[in-house]
């Protein structure tokens, strides 16, 4: 099999694998929610099966607009014709359904909603409106004029319980859903620690418990109770927790209502009403925990970003912009880090300079002189251990701490540097070739020396050096 017909086969195969997934899912929500919550002729109250649909083609980079539609539509179409028992019908809302859905997922992606459905306030609040009112509205006139068309329900009141219901479970539905396509539950969880972890299943648990005896528990009206771990979660969980919240209040509330218990069955005595109670208390929900979980993840981002840029300023404030290796600033930091108030026996300062470096500005230029900076800076580092500081203290001054060396590792690495220096000229041009060479002082740290102190001897070891007529090595006494 050719690499073409391969990559056709595994393309099918996905393609496949994504129809039954989208048409097994769509066609288990449909025909539970017709079953639970309609009498086969009027609207369900709330409908999540469009929801599944809008979250795969919302977690899918490239979505698969055939594949899911038609596995949507067909899911819809047989939970209606099986439930409903008519043909008409069913394929009208198939066409209605997939008109919302198609409405939805192009609006939300071409507004950036494909990963920002509660990244902020605004975010929130323009997936309420095309999810909640908008593509429910339009889709809505097909789905109410089949009711009443078809099954005989009143016009006004079929719209309006088709949007409410179709907005409601694209709502509470497709954030979780998207979240769970993509992997962001899993990706979250596994990089928590394990402390972390217990503490997100320890709220959701108190937010679902709240709730279950809330809606099961109790014959009083303590749907309030609801709101403080709701917020809880948001705030210490940010959007994925909030998501999953609400979720968790969806399915026990609504579960409780479909059987007659809760709060709801205070408000009325007819289960319409009460499935119309239990969608306004959905929506209050909505709006006010996405907005607050919007908020808490929009300051959770801008805190890191502050962060990262702190980090980015610290380190370029401690860095050499030429040569990229520790400026004085940085490595008076990191020795200071590294030798708290004394340097211990066995470390080592080497001050190194370049010789005659002006000699390479005045006859190639200051480009020329950068690129001489940056080679000697490359052959420093790649002379010393992890762990070790090499830096350029300004102009053709540099330095290197070896830590814990021994005076023959100090001899081995300054000849290396050495020799490496000088067998490794710097091509300025076609016809140009600069030789390096280098002047060194060493002092090896004495038992309760200062760091001062260390880079003092260290720096006149050099000044010998120099004076001895430079490319050698002098030790400090």
């Amino acid at each position: 099999m050719s690499s073409d017909s391969l990559g056709r086969y595994n393309k099918a195969k996905e393609d496949s694998r994504l129809w039954l997934t989208a048409a097994s899912l769509c066609f288990g929500a449909a025909a539970l929610t017709i079953y639970l919550t309609s009498n086969g002729r009027d609207i369900a109250c709330i409908w999540p099966a469009n929801a599944i649909l809008v979250a795969l083609l919302l977690a899918d980079a490239r979505p698969r607009w055939i594949t899911v539609l038609s596995a949507g539509f067909v899911a819809n179409v047989s939970a209606n014709l099986i439930l409903r028992g008519t043909v008409v019908g069913p394929l009208l809302y198939g066409f209605a359904n997939l008109a919302e859905v198609s409405l939805a997922v192009f609006l939300l992606r071409r507004s950036g909603g494909r990963d920002g459905i509660l990244q902020s306030t605004r975010s929130v609040v323009r997936f309420l409106f095309i999810a909640g009112l908008l593509a429910p509205a339009i889709s809505g006139v097909v789905g109410a004029s089949t009711a009443f068309l078809v099954f005989g329900e009143p016009l006004l009141k079929s719209f309006g319980a088709w949007a409410a219901s179709d907005g409601l479970g694209l709502v509470v539905f497709t954030p979780f859903l998207a979240a769970a396509f993509r992997g962001d539950f899993v990706t979250c969880f596994a990089g928590m620690t394990w402390l972390e972890r217990v503490e997100a299943v320890a709220v959701l648990v108190l937010a679902g418990a709240v709730t279950y005896f809330v809606f099961f528990g109790t014959d009083r009206p303590l749907l309030f109770a609801i709101f403080p771990p709701l917020m809880l979660v948001s705030f210490r969980l940010g959007r994925l927790g909030a998501k999953a919240a609400v979720m968790v209040v969806a399915v026990i509330g609504g579960i409780a209502t479909m059987h007659g218990q809760g709060p709801m069955v205070l408000i009325a005595a007819d289960a319409a009403t009460q499935a119309r109670a239990f969608q306004v208390f959905l929506a209050v929900i909505l709006l006010t925990c996405l907005p607050v979980a919007a908020e808490v993840s929009a300051r959770a981002r801008l805190t890191a970003a502050l962060a990262a840029h702190d980090l980015e300023m610290t380190a370029r404030a401690l860095t050499d912009p030429l040569t990229g290796i520790l400026n004085r600033r940085g490595f008076e930091v990191e020795i200071r880090r590294l030798l708290p108030r004394q340097a211990p026996p066995w470390h080592s300062l080497i001050a190194i300079d370049f010789d005659h470096f002006k000699q390479i500005n005045d006859r190639w230029g200051h480009l020329a002189g950068d690129r001489a900076l940056q080679h000697l800076a490359s052959l420093l580092t790649s002379h010393v251990r992890t762990g070790d500081l090499v830096a350029r203290l300004g102009g053709d001054e540099f330095v290197i701490l070896l830590l814990n060396s021994d005076l023959e590792l100090v001899k081995a690495v300054c000849e290396r540097i050495r020799a490496s220096a000088h067998g490794s000229p710097l091509t300025i041009d076609a016809r140009s070739v600069a030789f390096i060479s280098l002047s060194m002082g060493v002092a090896s740290a004495r038992p309760g020396e200062a760091y001062e102190l260390l880079m003092e001897r260290a720096d006149r070891a050099l000044y010998d050096a120099k004076e001895a007529g430079r490319n050698t090595i002098r030790w400090a006494a």
